[in-house]
């Protein structure tokens, strides 16, 4: 998963916030952090193609937050984010949340708009590991 999270970020949202920005955010292999989101209660999804993780998702049901979303570039736009997304939504509606909210990069926002997510308000994102993010509170409403 931190392969995944690393090159994502460094080739998808490097256009948004800047080389030194990402290098500091994403550039050294901190595969902890994923560790440290299991203890704080986030579930962890991947999706696998040929064995490998393509992409992976991460919900926290008790703070009714998508904790995170990442796909390889050479599968960004295949719509397998759309069906992880898809999957940690219906999860969120079986658990009872009302609203799912997220902490978006400004890359990321229009595809979270396209699929039912509403922007809130601008924010900054404190990253794992300390880097903080120009990013956008968005929500999404849940229904059974």
């Amino acid at each position: 998963m931190d392969a995944v999270f690393r090159k994502s970020a460094q080739q998808l949202c490097v256009k948004a916030y800047g080389s030194d920005i990402v290098d500091a955010w994403a550039g050294e292999p901190r595969p902890d952090r994923f560790v440290l989101g299991a203890e704080n209660g986030d579930e962890q999804y991947v999706l696998l193609l040929k064995g490998k993780i393509v992409c992976f998702g991460a919900i926290n049901i008790d703070k009714q937050l998508l904790e995170s979303l990442f796909v390889t570039p050479s599968h960004a736009g295949s719509g397998l984010g759309c069906e992880l997304l898809k999957f940690l939504v219906e999860k969120a509606t079986i658990a009872g949340v009302k609203v799912l909210r997220l902490d978006s990069s400004l890359n990321a926002v229009n595809f979270y708009v396209r699929n039912g997510f509403v922007e809130q308000r601008e924010s900054e994102f404190m990253s794992k590991s300390g880097i903080v993010l120009k990013s956008v509170i968005m929500e999404r409403a849940l229904y059974k």
